[in-house]
């Protein structure tokens, strides 16, 4: 089940709103857990299990490791145990189907048998728990229930973001309930699906598009627009699912860190990734690099910890060499910017800063979206040279033209200037405006769900 799914839309949302609402406060995180497993188990009883376990293994872990916190021996132990059985089950339940695929096994048709959704989350929610009690920054939950609300709640689970314990558990302890955050939460929600289903999806038609061209008809603007239109399908569609997840979260009390922040107003690659899939780097730095690094960023072992810690970013991400290619690509760029080009880069006027930030980072997308490192390079030879449309032919101007009018709606909204202007216009509490305001939106839901029924965004999920 997903939340561009009329499924849950019309049944599964409404349904679970009001089981959680009408539940008495004593018992509303034991039913936040029922329905978020019911929400996982319909993609399978197998995956449920998989999930569950992990929960109890993590609880039973950090009970034990805060028990023997006095030995650090035996305590270090326990959490090396625990999480390494958590990079186990992650590893088998993330690749096992991936390298049936390169074996070029028959197997392989059942690789997401053991891919349960969202377990690349899910487990690094799990290890970060484990490792915050080894350090001592978190008390392990008493709670089981508590725990499981940690890990299970639906509207974070398929992709994020990524929680801290310390900050997750004071918000079940203390959130707030009201029609208001009802109200707010099912306006983001909507605004994110939107983003997915009809911007999203439309820039996925477009790129694909692009990708069907026939070498010898790939023109240089060819190339480009369709590799924007991978950035702005990937920022549109998981951006959208950001913004659905963290409104669903509100409406029951939680508030998620913000994960994806308008990217493409970056101003260098640090700054990207402060604004993009942002609780995924604070995690691989958290948990990963500074600790490799022992305190010393911009040495050599600095370079070597950021270096190890993209590695494991691109696997993360999947097998692909692609991936592994693209992951040391950040790692060299982020070591550049930020201790040996430093404030130097800084200097630069804003704009210009800006633009060799999109250069860098389109390149880097072209590395995510190719099969190969070889079809990579040979797609950023047709951005430089074209593919023999020369530099505008084989269809460009077509492809800009037709679908303009989502050309002109993926810039407007990449930025916060459109969406700001119209909360200005709808913020005066007057009739007309708040009339507007649930016109606008019920329109956008129901185009919504014109885009879902006829079949927009199936298999278009791109983290999982």
């Amino acid at each position: 089940m997903t939340f561009d799914s009329t499924i849950f839309l019309f049944a599964f949302l409404p349904v679970s709103i009001i089981l959680y609402y009408v539940t008495p406060a004593k018992f509303k995180n034991l039913m936040l857990v029922l329905i978020s497993v019911l929400f996982y188990a319909w993609g399978g009883l197998f995956h449920t299990g998989i999930l569950l376990l992990s929960v109890v293994w993590n609880y039973m872990g950090g009970k034990l490791l805060n028990k023997n916190r006095k030995r650090k021996k035996r305590a270090r132990n326990i959490m090396a145990v625990t999480v390494g059985a958590d990079v186990v089950l992650l590893a088998v339940c993330r690749y096992t189907g991936q390298v049936l695929e390169m074996w070029g096994s028959n197997l392989a048709d059942t690789r997401y048998v053991l891919a349960p959704m969202g377990v690349s989350f899910f487990m690094l929610q799990n290890i970060a728990y484990i490792i915050d009690i080894y350090r001592e920054d978190i008390r392990p939950q008493k709670d089981i229930v508590k725990y499981a609300v940690m890990i299970v709640m639906y509207p974070k689970i398929i992709a994020g973001p990524l929680v801290s314990g310390s900050e997750f558990e004071k918000q079940i302890d203390e959130r707030k309930l009201s029609i208001g955050k009802i109200s707010d939460g099912l306006l983001l929600f909507l605004r994110g699906l939107s983003k997915k289903v009809i911007l999203g999806e439309g820039m996925r038609m477009i790129f694909e598009t692009v990708q069907a061209l026939p070498a010898g008809r790939m023109s240089v603007l060819g190339a480009w627009l369709g590799c924007i239109s991978f950035a702005f399908q990937i920022f549109f569609s998981f951006g959208g699912y950001c913004d659905m997840a963290a409104g669903l979260a509100r409406m029951f009390g939680f508030e998620l860190p913000e994960n994806v922040n308008y990217p493409f107003l970056s101003t260098g690659i640090m700054d990207f990734w402060s604004r993009w899939m942002s609780t995924l780097w604070k995690w691989f730095c958290s948990y990963v690099y500074l600790p490799l690094c022992g305190g010393n960023p911009g040495g050599t072992m600095g370079f070597l910890s950021l270096l190890a810690s993209w590695l494991l970013i691109g696997f993360w991400h999947g097998m692909n060499l692609t991936f592994i290619f693209w992951g040391i690509y950040f790692a060299v760029l982020l070591y550049l910017e930020g201790f040996v080009i430093g404030q130097r880069f800084l200097n630069l006027p804003k704009m210009v800063r800006w633009f060799f930030t999109m250069i860098l980072l389109m390149v880097s997308w072209v590395f995510f979206f190719s099969e190969s490192v070889g079809g990579a390079f040979s797609y950023l030879r047709f951005m430089l040279a074209g593919g023999g449309g020369g530099f505008a032919g084989g269809g460009a101007f077509s492809i800009l033209i037709d679908y303009g009018v989502l050309w002109v709606l993926a810039l407007l909204f990449s930025t916060p200037l459109a969406h700001r202007a119209y909360e200005k216009f709808v913020s005066g509490g007057k009739p007309w405006q708040t009339v507007l305001n649930s016109v606008v939106y019920g329109v956008l839901f129901i185009l919504c769900i014109a885009g879902i029924i006829s079949g927009a965004g199936e298999g278009s999920m791109i983290y999982f």
